[in-house]
């Protein structure tokens, strides 16, 4: 199990893309600029089970994509891992605000796009990513490929 704030439609996470977001709760890293300070307390979410999470997931047929938000989904790193492998029929998307560096294998096999690096308004693009200093990685086969927008 594990906690979840909000799951839903969202026009904005993967450009050009329906995707289904899935906002976990709790956030260790608290950045300073930090659009979803709401989501730092992990009460700020109610307890999902995987199975329920993937559910409510493949119920929306439009989705081209899932992303999971935050918080910092990678606080419960298990339960993300595990609602990954589960998820077969999209492609699934991460921001972190971890380094893609730091994150474990098994992980990097069950994500095909990832945006790390914490967000830092001093270096605001009004793109996408949100900062620059954030990096964007593809999955391509078993390959993973810097995209840099800026």
């Amino acid at each position: 199990n594990g906690r979840i704030a909000r799951i839903c439609t969202s026009f904005i996470d993967v450009p050009d893309k329906i995707s289904i977001a899935v906002y976990f709760a709790g956030c260790s890293l608290r950045c300073k600029d930090c659009h979803s300070k709401d989501l730092w307390d992990p009460e700020s979410g109610k307890i999902f089970t995987i199975e329920k999470v993937v559910e409510k997931i493949n119920k929306h047929k439009l989705a081209e994509y899932v992303v999971f938000v935050g918080g910092e989904p990678t606080d419960q790193i298990d339960f993300l891992i595990n609602i990954c492998k589960q998820i077969t029929n999209k492609p699934k998307a991460l921001y972190t605000g971890r380094e893609f560096e730091v994150l474990p294998a098994v992980l990097l096999d069950n994500v095909d796009l990832i945006i790390c690096g914490q967000y830092k308004s001093e270096f605001h693009v009004g793109g996408w990513p949100a900062s620059s200093n954030q990096r964007v990685f593809k999955r391509e086969g078993s390959k993973w490929k810097c995209q840099n927008t800026h």
